[in-house]
């Protein structure tokens, strides 16, 4: 424990030693994150950290104007339920997070829009020991997916979007499900498998359709909602409502991330550091 402290220390110091190309929140809390999902291993950590914030710095479209009490878009999207975690833990303590792609109006609403709702709400759960320690199952729903949406995954847009997703975040991903897959869907499949790394494409699962049950051999279904031949209630529900109110209570610590990022210009120096260190 006191070891894993000192490293806490040596993480702070270093990062306010990087100002002013980046700047980062630097609680233990916040920094807790990215040790613990490189098992305390510093320069990773650092790595993991400096990607956080460079993905955020390159993508405004995501990362900023999220105002979960006071944007009326990102208050007309979360009754959507398009995406939500479950309230139930697997046996192995991985926490469930469901995404439904094709739940938004594309007349309404853009991709950026969703990505942005997306993204805040995420802030906010990987703020969860849990998330961190034990990590995720992911469920991609394409139910009711059209063209509209598909057509809204561009090479440059996907290639941003797996990068944050992938390369931001410090939590573990156990399983990947997309569910009702289309083959409407399998361009931009292709080009996200071209993105990810090779561990994260062997964790991915695809249900078509006709075997929407297949799901359960992989979660139980007292652990999903009825939407997925589960036992917990409509998504749109209580599930919903519950997680919409979860989320506004945390949205003032994330609307605090907005004021953090790094310098794209000079952060390569950084990086190439931290690499030549990693190489000793």
């Amino acid at each position: 424990m006191a070891e894993n402290a000192d490293q806490l220390n040596n993480f702070r110091t270093w990062v306010q030693e990087q100002q002013p190309i980046l700047n980062s929140l630097n609680t233990d809390e916040f920094l807790l994150r990215f040790l613990r999902v490189t098992n305390f291993n510093l320069n990773h950590a650092k790595e993991w950290l400096i990607y956080f914030w460079k993905h955020r710095t390159e993508n405004p479209q995501w990362f900023f104007n999220r105002d979960l009490l006071k944007n009326p878009i990102m208050l007309e999207i979360s009754e959507l339920a398009y995406c939500i975690q479950l309230p139930k833990e697997t046996k192995d303590n991985h926490l469930i997070f469901i995404m439904r792609i094709g739940q938004y109006d594309t007349t309404k609403y853009t991709f950026n829009d969703v990505t942005k709702y997306a993204f805040a709400v995420t802030d906010i759960l990987n703020k969860q020991p849990s998330a961190q320690i034990n990590g995720y199952i992911i469920i991609l729903d394409f139910s009711n997916i059209k063209f509209q949406h598909v057509n809204q995954f561009t090479p440059d847009y996907t290639r941003r979007y797996v990068n944050c997703w992938e390369k931001m975040y410090p939590v573990k991903l156990h399983q990947v499900h997309f569910y009702n897959y289309p083959s409407l869907f399998d361009p931009i499949l292709h080009l996200f498998r071209m993105f990810l790394n090779t561990k994260l494409n062997d964790k991915i699962y695809l249900h078509s359709k006709a075997l929407e049950k297949s799901l359960h051999q992989y979660i139980d279904p007292d652990l999903l909602p009825q939407e997925y031949g589960g036992q917990l209630g409509s998504i749109e529900g209580n599930l919903n409502k519950t997680f919409i109110q979860y989320t506004r209570e945390d949205n003032n610590y994330m609307i605090q991330f907005d004021q953090y990022g790094v310098d794209l210009d000079r952060v390569s120096n950084i990086l190439k550091a931290l690499k030549k260190e990693n190489n000793n």
